[in-house]
């Protein structure tokens, strides 16, 4: 399981990176004259949220299956209080342009989501595949 867990963890990464990249070039061309200062802490966020996922995860995939759905949603709350904790710091500190930060934090939540659909896909089927 650790080897899946390495790859996961360097793939998803890979995709926070391209992610990451690929906005900043789009919000740049998009909105020139915008000051990005706060750009590279989201995708940092959600690599940061991803990786503990994973590690969480492939450490207690031997749970059984209600526990382990237990352990899923508990990870689930404490990503969601995280995201609605740095949402709220960036709104009363940084107050620049919140509509964009907000399209592009809901835009890397829907990547995140996406990550996180083929991140679990692989665990459960790691699991299948040892039980």
């Amino acid at each position: 399981m650790q080897k899946l867990a390495n790859k996961l963890m360097s793939l998803f990464a890979l995709v926070m990176l391209a992610t990451g990249w690929g906005g900043r070039g789009i919000l740049k061309s998009l909105f020139p004259n915008m000051e990005l200062n706060w750009y590279p802490y989201v995708p940092a966020i959600f690599l940061v949220l991803g990786i503990g996922t994973i590690f969480i995860l492939a450490r207690n995939y031997k749970l059984e299956n209600k526990k382990l759905v237990n352990l899923y949603m508990i990870v689930k709350l404490v990503k969601m209080f995280v995201a609605m904790i740095y949402v709220l710091g960036f709104y009363f500190i940084v107050r620049a342009d919140l509509r964009i930060f907000g399209v592009v934090f809901a835009a890397f939540y829907a990547v995140y989501i996406a990550s996180e659909f083929y991140i679990f896909y692989s665990i459960e089927k790691q699991i299948k595949k040892e039980a």
